[in-house]
């Protein structure tokens, strides 16, 4: 009798955690981008609405939670590409509409993401203890975005390309049965194996005063690239297992830090360079797998400089998942 209550107390536990913890996940947050933000870097993850960080026992890990890589074994290589197409319709108060597509039916070369993972003790190399090696790829936007030459808003964008890769070297330690601790690098770069291999931005010129720099109706490029890293810290903890020593519930903390891009360019008007341009602050922040950027614009005569903002911080997730039923989800959804 006392090992039955003992139970349903370990459920009602689990089944409280979990609730509070889907409420605090469904706060209101803010975050924008002219191309799309690609949330799903794996399949079981994308399954899971991305609630991945506290389970990640896949190659994914490395993406989501890099702490979770101990509990792969051997060698292992996962890779995918997301297929983006359709089109976007906007219809603003006033009744002004646009369509807006991929420069085309589907976005070319779609993005991806690839991860490959090494577990050294599992292998036979254990004099480093129970260390877990690996290193991914991803694409973290969606390669462009296109609105119409006379649209309503022409003149903030036209077309927006944001091909950033993030290359991840990183490492995971089982401490104990029950802890395990990530470290990794983000590096964030741009390559023509994805897009042009830099942010472009293209849009129509209101001309003075709004926009001194071209006259009015010109059609407007500003591109730039850079390389920046930035860091991430993970650690995931099962704090229940049931009786067969498998995870009731797991906990997932991983922090990510900003890393600035300090983009360098050109702007163009009707394809003949006018100005340099420094892109300054491309500022990368990941809250578990969700990546934020806002731009502003600046510009000055005297310096013939045109200024591109991106600003964010740094953010902490901290996930925790939940088996609290005698038939979890996991198994079915970790298939789709």
């Amino acid at each position: 009798m006392r090992n039955i209550v003992s139970w349903s107390l370990v459920r009602l536990w689990s089944l409280w955690v979990c609730t509070i913890m889907l409420c605090m996940a469904g706060l209101p947050g803010v975050g924008s981008a002219q191309v799309p933000r690609i949330q799903g870097q794996g399949a079981a993850a994308a399954g899971m609405s991305n609630a991945f960080a506290a389970q990640a026992d896949d190659p994914s890990a490395l993406h989501y939670n890099p702490a979770g890589m101990t509990q792969l074994q051997g060698i292992q290589l996962m890779a995918g590409a997301l297929g983006s197409g359709g089109s976007t319709n906007f219809t603003s108060l006033t009744g002004a509409t646009a369509r807006g597509d991929r420069n085309g039916s589907a976005a070319w070369p779609p993005p991806g993401h690839t991860y490959i993972t090494a577990n050294l003790k599992s292998l036979g190399i254990t004099a480093l203890g129970d260390l877990t090696v690996g290193i991914g790829l991803t694409a973290p936007f969606g390669s462009l975005t296109r609105w119409p030459n006379d649209g309503p808003f022409k003149t903030a964008t036209t077309f927006s390309s944001l091909p950033l890769l993030d290359i991840k070297p990183t490492v995971a330690y089982k401490v104990t049965e029950n802890l395990s601790l990530g470290l990794g690098a983000d590096i964030y770069t741009f390559s023509s194996v994805l897009g042009e291999g830099q942010v472009e931005k293209q849009f129509i010129s209101p001309g003075a005063p709004a926009f001194p720099l071209a006259p009015a109706g010109s059609k407007m490029e500003l591109s730039g690239k850079d390389t920046a890293a930035g860091f991430n810290a993970s650690l995931l903890y099962t704090a229940l297992r049931n009786a067969d020593g498998k995870p009731l519930a797991n906990i997932g903390i991983v922090y990510r830090s900003q890393a600035t891009l300090h983009l360098s360019g050109a702007l163009l008007a009707n394809g003949a360079k006018i100005s340099d341009a420094n892109l300054k602050s491309l500022g990368i922040t990941a809250l578990g797998h969700c990546i934020t950027a806002a731009p502003r614009f600046e510009w000055s005569t005297s310096r013939r400089l045109l200024k591109y903002h991106i600003k964010t911080s740094d953010l902490l997730s901290v996930s925790v998942l939940c088996h609290a039923f005698s038939n979890p989800c996991k198994p079915i959804i970790s298939h789709l």
